[in-house]
């Protein structure tokens, strides 16, 4: 840097020190294997949450650096949403991005292969996240899943039909620095089940049913309810003065200004 520059870092996550078994990084392309020289190096770290503030102090507790956490936020509210056609008069879960390895995807197969016997059962719709992988399709086939799972990419107004539309949101994940599907879910009023993580208690624990991330057990119960009687929605749950202030707090707007607030703390 030239003199006078002040370096701001913007710290996602420590999933790769939680659970390394899932990563395998190139010293020259991932910036992960980089992250305890680079944030040594800041003047000032923005953490996405007090869960992955506290897991740096827990990783590196030698980091003595100025700390800010700015939550994430979303806009998907003010997208207009575009219907998928085959879903029209369907019910689904949804579950949204990469479902491999920590993100905890087999899990919900698992559970679902516990509930199978209804036929009026939810489908799960997973948007994005990339095709069937080899160990998906050969869980599908075996616990006879074919016609209860649906994986489809979906742009952002596709996406946000998905979200008012959904039975539920679930996001099964063994480790997150912050989880966006929470409070997409959230400003689109549709229902939460969650793994029971420092990070999904800190974003939606006023709103979300939080279950043990690999209970496959555990997410059938709450699956089967949710398909016999609707989950509650966050506005519901949250009451309508408290969710208006909540959907607001997770608005481009806050996030901005925090930002601002803090690159000019170091100018």
């Amino acid at each position: 840097m030239n003199d006078g520059q002040r370096l701001v870092s913007s710290l996602f996550d420590f999933t790769p020190e939680r659970h390394p078994e899932h990563f395998a990084f190139s010293r020259l392309r991932s910036p992960h294997a980089n992250k305890h020289g680079w944030l040594e190096a800041s003047d000032l770290i923005l953490s996405i949450s007090q869960a992955t503030a506290d897991d740096l102090c827990f990783f590196q507790p030698q980091t003595d650096v100025a700390m800010r956490v700015i939550h994430l936020a979303t806009q998907i509210d003010a997208v207009v949403p575009k219907a998928v056609p085959s879903l029209l008069n369907r019910r689904f879960w949804l579950m949204v991005g990469k479902r491999y390895a920590y993100k905890n995807g087999l899990t919900l197969f698992r559970a679902l292969r516990q509930i199978n016997h209804a036929q009026d059962q939810p489908m799960l719709v997973c948007a994005g996240g990339g095709s069937w992988s080899k160990e998906e399709s050969r869980w599908i086939h075996t616990a006879q899943l074919t016609n209860k799972v649906l994986q489809m990419p979906t742009g952002d107004a596709e996406l946000a039909w998905l979200y008012r539309n959904a039975e539920a949101v679930v996001v099964p994940s063994m480790a997150e620095g912050f989880s966006l599907p929470l409070i997409e879910a959230l400003v689109c009023d549709a229902p939460v089940m969650a793994s029971d993580l420092e990070a999904h208690r800190e974003v939606a624990g006023s709103y979300a049913t939080l279950l043990p991330a690999l209970n496959a057990a555990a997410w059938a119960d709450a699956l089967d309810a949710a398909s016999r009687q609707k989950a509650v929605k966050p506005s519901a749950a949250l009451g309508t003065d408290i969710y208006r202030k909540l959907c607001s707090y997770y608005g481009i707007k806050r996030m901005v200004a925090e930002h601002i607030k803090a690159y000019q703390s170091i100018i």
